[in-house]
């Protein structure tokens, strides 16, 4: 059998239908997929769903590997002339991309040795950080001769200079030459830019870019801040060095579309099941949160119901209902707030950790920008909030941000959209982040006798797209003082006496169940995949009055001003955005007792600690009795 007739069996075996379905969207749609395990386990004789690998096969699976450019060129001319009942005229078109590459021909970006894969095909995963626009790319350039009018053909290889021709195939003179634009063939091309996720990188910035022609440019799920799997031929680029960098040529891609769902948490199981059934839950994620973090504990609770966070729905009249929580934590520098920050960082099973600087040129949200990547043409550049698409964006200083950029999240902390428009480019990139800031009083110290509003560098809207905004203070009270102290010292030498290999004894001052920082991870994965409703009628009742009863309570130096541009009361009135903040907290709590229904005492969980926080920035509730295990500091803290 030649190896033409071996392809066509192959594809009459694992595409049929794939391309009796893409006959009927042809040519709007002109990309088949082949599923490289299906080719795999048809040569290898083997049934069912077995994940094969690169030692396990030879043949066509092997050569889709080693030699990816003829092979698939091959592929691509059987397809084409595949025999479709009902349809008359080839699909002239169509191309291949081989998707689903075995394990051991699948990396993180910067997972592989690069002299192991020169000239072979593997996968890619990664985050889109960056990418350009489609752009016309010459495949084939007609050079017209200016002295006799001789046209000369030159392919184009590569991704670099335009190859001119020597001389003039008619009058044998070095030129001059014009391109002729109408006789030349052109494409479509997109450069893309692919870094490990920031949850996996924690600091690196390896990255990859890669060269995207013909119907893969301009999909639009390829945008900054997606995670996807590249499949390509790796290549060499000369630098005028002996050491290349490289790049992807690629062949294909798949877009992640699964969520929290679909992770593999089975090693996990015991212990998710162990905290979700014992009878303080809450008490156990919030022991474990910053274990070596004494004091706050209102702080830590809001923080670990940050992490599970609500769900985002869409109403019938097409209003988008958030999920994340944002929140603000104000205070002193040596208080801990960084590194409470880093903890719920190293926790969310996605993130991004930065400053208020916003770490690149596309600071926090996101930026159109010209630079050597795109060759000095316009390209799109995720920033922090896209980067954790779907996850935590942690942001210390931010009150050190720069205005625009602190300007351009107000839409982005509301809508969950970044946008973006510059020299009449626009883009729109997904920022379905919760947002997790922290930042100083002006002057570096709170002033205890100024308001919360005079010591705060933000401005009020972006202060009221937070749900939730503390105030972290040094302690003054000696009991608690002495619990810091012996908390920090026990952290340290026990972590100490652990590294040398001396036999530390368990935590005694420690809850039954402390979970470790993948245990943690892995529970908030598993609860972020549970969509909680509310069922009682009563539930909903009392969401209702604590928002119209804390509305109408308000101290009347404030309530009675509010109508007033002269208002002077606190930076925050109380707003509807509370009663949202409330339901997203409160399903929240449900998503911690892995709960798919929303009962009474995760509202009373979530009301504390909007009452608490309405305390911290100056506005103190009717009631405090509610406040939660940190004690009713309201009253200490002179407003």
């Amino acid at each position: 059998m030649s190896y033409e007739d071996r392809l066509a069996e192959i594809v009459e075996e694992v595409a049929h239908n794939d391309i009796y379905q893409l006959s009927k969207a042809y040519p709007d749609e002109t990309r088949l997929g082949i599923d490289w395990q299906d080719i795999a386990r048809f040569e290898a004789d083997v049934d069912g769903t077995e994940e094969l690998t690169l030692s396990d096969v030879s043949g066509v699976a092997s050569d889709v590997i080693s030699r990816p450019e003829t092979t698939l060129e091959a592929l691509e001319a059987v397809v084409r002339e595949f025999d479709v009942p009902g349809r008359e005229k080839p699909m002239a078109r169509t191309s291949v991309s081989v998707v689903n590459l075995p394990e051991d021909a699948t990396y993180d970006v910067g997972g592989f040795s690069p002299e192991d894969w020169i000239g072979r095909m593997l996968a890619l995963e990664g985050q889109i950080t960056k990418r350009t626009e489609v752009n016309p790319l010459v495949k084939e350039a007609a050079f017209e001769c200016l002295r006799c009018g001789t046209m000369t053909y030159i392919p184009q290889h590569g991704f670099g200079s335009l190859r001119e021709p020597h001389k003039c195939q008619g009058c044998d003179l070095q030129g001059p030459f014009r391109l002729n634009e109408t006789q030349s063939q052109w494409t479509n091309y997109q450069k893309i830019r692919l870094q490990e996720p920031p949850e996996n990188a924690r600091g690196e910035t390896e990255h990859i870019d890669i060269h995207l022609t013909g119907d893969l440019a301009g999909d639009t799920r390829v945008e900054g801040g997606t995670r996807t799997t590249f499949f390509g031929r790796l290549n060499p680029v000369y630098t005028g060095d002996v050491v290349f960098e490289k790049d992807l040529v690629g062949t294909g891609y798949t877009v992640e579309q699964g969520g929290f769902e679909d992770a593999d948490l089975s090693e996990y199981e015991d212990i998710i099941d162990e905290v979700a059934s014992a009878p303080d839950t809450f008490d156990i994620l919030v022991d474990s949160f910053a274990p070596s973090h004494q004091g706050h504990w209102h702080v830590k609770e809001a923080l670990v119901l940050q992490l599970f966070g609500g769900w985002a729905r869409t109403g019938e009249d097409g209003t988008r209902h958030r999920g994340d929580s944002h929140m603000f934590l104000l205070g002193d520098p040596g208080t801990g707030k960084t590194l409470l920050l880093e903890a719920a960082y190293e926790i969310a099973p996605r993130g991004a950790l930065t400053d208020g600087t916003g770490s690149s040129s596309a600071g926090l949200t996101a930026s159109i920008v010209k630079d050597s990547f795109s060759s000095e043409q316009f390209s799109i550049e995720a920033g922090t909030l896209v980067r954790a698409n779907k996850g935590l964006a942690v942001v210390d200083e931010l009150d050190k941000g720069d205005t625009s950029d602190l300007d351009a999240l107000h839409t982005a902390l509301e809508s969950q959209q970044v946008h973006v428009s510059k020299a009449g480019k626009n883009a729109s990139l997904p920022a379905e982040t919760a947002l997790l800031a922290a930042g100083n009083p002006t002057g570096g110290h709170f002033d205890p006798s100024k308001d919360i509003a005079e010591q705060v560098e933000l401005k009020s809207p972006l202060l009221s797209r937070f749900d939730l905004i503390f105030t972290v203070r040094s302690e003054e009270d000696e009991d608690k003082i002495r619990d810091i102290s012996d908390t920090m010292v026990s952290s340290r030498q026990r972590a100490g006496r652990r590294a040398v290999g001396d036999e530390v004894e368990p935590d005694a001052s420690g809850p039954s169940v402390r979970l470790d920082r993948d245990e943690f991870t892995a529970y908030v994965t598993a609860a972020k995949a549970i969509r909680p409703v509310v069922h009682d009628p009563e539930v909903e009742r009392e969401m209702r009055e604590w928002f119209v009863e804390t509305k109408t309570s308000l101290p009347e130096r404030y309530a009675s001003e509010m109508g007033h541009s002269e208002y002077d009361g606190p930076p925050l009135p109380i707003t509807a955005r509370k009663l949202d903040a409330l339901q997203r907290l409160a399903e929240a709590s449900a998503r911690m007792r892995m709960s798919e229904t929303v009962e009474m005492c995760d509202v009373e969980r979530a009301k504390p600690l909007i009452e608490r926080s309405l305390a911290d920035i100056g506005i103190a509730p009717a009631d405090s009795s509610s406040f939660s295990r940190s004690e009713a500091e309201a009253t200490e803290i002179g407003l």
